[in-house]
C-alpha cells in the first residue's frame, strides 16, 4: 500500500513539474529579451550558413523571378528575419514583408540600404503568419523559407489559408523548409526524441525538427503543388572566415536538419468568382 502511494505521489509531482515547464518555456519564447536574442542569433545562423543554403534557394527565387513576368504585383515574404533573402529577389521587387520578431527590424534596415534597388520594401508587419494584415487576392507571390518548422499544426493550417487568401488567382506559394527526416533511421528518431521533449523548440524558438509540411501544404487546396526533397550538403570551404566554434556548433544543428523541402504551390481561380459564374 505505501509504495501504490509513493508511485501515486511520485507521478503527481512529475505531472506538476511537466505543467510548470511548459508554463515556464511559453513565458521564455514570449519575452521580449528572448526574442532579442534569438533575432541576433537566427542572423549569425543565416550569414554562417548562407552558402549551404544558397544553391537551393536560387533555385525557388530564379523561378519567381519568371512567374513574375506572368503574374505582376506585390511579394509578400512571411518570416522576413534579417532580410536574408534580398539577394536572391529580381531587381526592382515591390516586398510587403511580416515577421512575428520586432527585434528584426534594424537588422532588416540595415539590409535593406545594401539592397539598393533590387528590393522596395513597401511595408513592414509585425504579425504572425496566421493572421496576416494583407488584402485578398493582392500578391502574385507568397516566400516562406524556414518558417513553417517554428509553428505547430494548428498555425501551419491557418497560415496556409492566409497564404491562399492573400495570393492572386495564378499567384505561387514559394517555399523551403526542413523536415522529419526517411521515417525510422537513426535523424528520424532523434528528430522526434529532441522535438517531442521540447529541447530543440525551446532553444530555437518553436522550431521543431519533425515537421510533416509537405502533407499540410498538399491538403491546403492549391491548384498545383511542385515539390523537390534534397538531403542538404556542404562542404568545409562554405564556412571560410567563420570560428572553430561556430562552425562546430552550426555543423551539429545541420545534422538535425538536414532533409530540405523546397517547391511552390500555385493557387487556382478564386472560388467566389466561380460561385459568381
Amino acid at each position: 500500500m505505501a509504495s501504490i502511494s509513493l508511485v501515486c505521489g511520485v507521478a503527481l509531482i512529475a505531472v506538476i513539474v511537466v505543467v510548470i515547464l511548459k508554463k515556464a518555456r511559453k513565458i521564455l519564447l514570449t519575452s521580449n529579451w528572448y526574442k532579442r536574442i534569438f533575432a541576433d542569433g537566427e542572423a549569425q545562423f543565416a550569414e554562417t550558413t548562407r552558402k549551404v543554403f544558397a544553391p537551393l534557394k536560387e533555385k525557388i527565387f530564379a523561378d519567381l523571378s519568371e512567374h513574375l513576368k506572368t503574374v505582376k504585383g506585390d511579394v509578400l515574404e512571411i518570416g522576413i528575419g534579417s532580410g536574408e533573402n534580398f539577394d536572391y529577389y529580381p531587381h526592382g521587387t515591390s516586398l510587403i514583408a511580416v515577421d512575428c520578431n520586432p527585434h528584426v527590424q534594424d537588422r532588416l534596415k540595415a539590409r535593406l540600404d545594401k539592397a539598393a534597388d533590387r528590393v522596395h520594401l513597401k511595408k513592414f508587419v509585425v504579425a504572425s503568419a496566421a493572421q496576416l494584415d494583407v488584402d485578398d487576392n493582392s500578391v502574385a507571390a507568397v516566400v516562406c523559407t524556414l518558417v513553417v518548422c517554428s509553428i505547430d499544426d494548428d498555425q501551419t493550417r491557418k497560415t496556409l489559408q492566409e497564404v491562399k487568401r492573400v495570393l492572386k488567382p495564378g499567384g505561387r506559394f514559394y517555399f523551403l523548409e526542413h523536415v522529419a527526416g526517411k521515417p525510422w533511421t537513426l535523424q528520424y528518431l532523434v528528430q522526434q526524441i529532441v522535438s517531442k521533449s521540447l529541447i530543440w523548440p525551446t532553444v530555437f524558438n518553436g522550431c521543431r525538427c519533425d515537421r510533416e509540411t509537405l502533407s499540410w501544404i498538399e491538403e491546403a487546396g492549391f491548384k498545383m503543388v511542385q515539390v523537390e526533397k534534397i538531403w542538404l550538403d556542404w562542404t568545409p570551404g562554405m564556412f571560410a572566415g567563420c570560428s572553430v566554434i561556430t562552425v562546430l556548433i552550426t555543423k551539429v544543428v545541420l545534422c538535425f536538419v538536414k532533409s530540405i523541402l523546397l517547391g511552390f504551390a500555385e493557387k487556382g481561380e478564386d472560388t467566389e468568382k466561380k460561385k459568381s459564374l
